[in-house]
């Protein structure tokens, strides 16, 4: 950043923006979630879930192209994403713990619970070399997580993943020529 004013900027449109994706990430979660009473929903968390990267991706070019007049370095490209994806993911990790700790009352679990004793599951465990007890202990494992763990651990990976797709993206969007009108 060559000005503290630019910085400010910047974050402000990556708070924005971050605001859409996490937005897009909240209706992905609730797809998942729904998906198990209405197995079409997966096919539209799914969706929602590739949204998002388009989405971020498409206002970042839209950052470059109308604030910075085209012209934007990798890092600063980098640092867009990144940030972008961090609010993301606290608006993400806050959702997740309104739903764990009011709403799931142990309904998510109690669906992986039902989908291990299946046949099909079983068969599946042991052709992998795995035990039906080690697939039981995992989900007694998950079940004792607090609500905040769940939330902390899935903002950790949702920032992990920002990250992974903030420098391709930056690479592809960097640009150091200005836009012709």
């Amino acid at each position: 950043m060559t000005t503290r004013e630019e910085y400010e900027q910047l974050r402000a449109f990556a708070r924005i923006d971050g605001a859409i994706v996490g937005g897009l990430w909240i209706v992905s979660f609730a797809f998942f979630i729904g998906e198990f009473s209405y197995p079409v929903l997966a096919n539209l968390a799914l969706l929602a879930g590739v949204a998002s990267i388009v989405t971020a991706t498409l206002r970042l070019k839209r950052f470059r192209d109308n604030v910075l007049d085209g012209v934007i370095t990798f890092g600063r490209a980098l640092l867009y994403g990144m940030l972008v994806y961090f609010y993301a993911s606290l608006l993400m990790a806050a959702a997740q713990f309104v739903y764990f700790q009011f709403i799931d009352h142990g309904f998510l679990m109690t669906q992986y619970a039902t989908i291990v004793s299946t046949p099909e599951f079983k068969s599946m465990i042991e052709a992998y070399g795995m035990r039906p007890e080690d697939t039981n202990l995992i989900i007694d494992n998950i079940s004792a997580l607090r609500p905040i763990d769940i939330a902390l651990q899935f903002f950790s990976l949702n920032i992990i993943m920002g990250f992974c797709v903030s420098l391709p993206v930056a690479v592809m969007l960097k640009s150091k020529y200005k836009r012709k009108f």
